[in-house]
Order: C-alpha cells, then sequence, then structure tokens
C-alpha cells in the first residue's frame, strides 16, 4: 500500500515537473516572438507555429495527466479493496493450514484435508468452516487449474498462452454450510494429471442465508 502510493507520488511529481518546463519553454517562447526583429517575418513565423504547437501539446499533457491521476487512483483503491477481501486462494494439496474466502454476503475458511487419486483426476477434500450463526444454502464453489507458470521466464506472449490454457469448473452443493462448524466438502476435477494442479484456486458463491427467528 504504501509503495504504491509513493509510486503514484512519485509519477505526478515527475509529470508535474516536465509539464513546468513545458509551460517555462512555452512563455519563453512567447517572448522571443513578441521581440522578434521585424525583418525576420520568416523566422517569426516559424516561432509562432512552434509555440502553437507546444501549447497544443501542453493541453494533450494536462488531459493525459489527468487520465493517469484517475487511473492511478482506481488502481489504488482496487488494491485497497484486494487486500481488504480475498475472492479466491491458491489451493496447495501438500498443506492442511486454511485460508479465508470472501463471498457477497460472508466469509469461510478452507483448509485442504486431502487429495487422492480419482478415475482420470482427483479427489479433494476440503474442510470449509463457516464461523458465523448464518445457514448458508444453494452455494457453490469454483476451481481453476492449469500448470504451474515460470515467472523467470516471463515473457508477454507466454503469459498470455498459459492464462488462455487456464480451466475452470463450477460446481454446485444441495447441502447447507452448517453455522459456527467445519463442513467436509469434496471437489473432483477431471480429467487432470497432478502437473496440472500446480496451479489451483478456489473461489465460492453463497445465494441464500438462513437466519434463526426468535
Amino acid at each position: 500500500m504504501r509503495n504504491n502510493q509513493a509510486r503514484i507520488g512519485k509519477t505526478l511529481r515527475v509529470v508535474n515537473a516536465f509539464l513546468c518546463l513545458v509551460i517555462w519553454f512555452c512563455f519563453h517562447a512567447s517572448a522571443q516572438v513578441r521581440h522578434s526583429p521585424e525583418q525576420d517575418q520568416g523566422a517569426s513565423q516559424q516561432q509562432r507555429q512552434q509555440l502553437e504547437d507546444l501549447r497544443k501539446d501542453l493541453g494533450d499533457l494536462r488531459k493525459d495527466l489527468e487520465s493517469l491521476k484517475s487511473k492511478l487512483e482506481f488502481d489504488e483503491f482496487l488494491l485497497v479493496r484486494k487486500q481488504d477481501r480475498a475472492d479466491s486462494i491458491s489451493l496447495d494439496l501438500t498443506q492442511k493450514t486454511y485460508q479465508r474466502v470472501d463471498t457477497d454476503n460472508g466469509f469461510f475458511l478452507v483448509s485442504v484435508e486431502d487429495a487422492a487419486q480419482y478415475l482420470n483426476g482427483y479427489k479433494i477434500h476440503l474442510s470449509i468452516g463457516n464461523p458465523s450463526y448464518a445457514t448458508y444454502a444453494n452455494w457453490k464453489i469454483k476451481v481453476r487449474w492449469s500448470k504451474p507458470y515460470d515467472w523467470s521466464k516471463y515473457t508477454q506472449a507466454s503469459y498470455e498462452e498459459w492464462n488462455k490454457a487456464i480451466q475452470e469448473k463450477e460446481i454446485s452443493y444441495p447441502d447447507s454450510l452448517s453455522p459456527g462448524s467445519w463442513n467436509a466438502v469434496d471437489v473432483v476435477i477431471a480429467p487432470v494429471t497432478a502437473d496440472e494442479l500446480g496451479f489451483l484456486t478456489l473461489s465460492m458463491t453463497t445465494n441464500s442465508v438462513i437466519l434463526h427467528t426468535r
């Protein structure tokens, strides 16, 4: 967060300094035009054209600065929102530690209990903790998987190719997520090999919330 704010501030300072330089040059050029000898009409006309071009460029730069500022502010908003909310989590099938995943009407704790070969794929046993007092029905899990991407060999083309190869599956569950407890849930992914689960993410959708009345 602090690093992002520092980058935004540095970018704006650089752009502002450049704009100040352009403005100074415009005024300097304008002063030169006003004091140009009358006998040098050709050079004077050229300077006027350069001045007009610089003024146009200055206007374009101001528009670009406003657009950049708006984009940076929006990116900062998304970064803060992402830090506060975990819409999707990465699953490591060798670790049993739980992670938090958020939905529009609640959050849950997800832990991988086991992963075993099943037919031509894998069956992943999860524990989904529901810390709230609410019961959730009509809920879904979405998993996305692929081979891991080698960031040490990053190129835009290879990343786009890898990203297009990501597969996904959405699973609906008839059973409710009981309140204040861990719920056993199985996820079957097939066909898939162990190597193709090197990248595995999970997100949840909860459509129905049931609260007790008194």
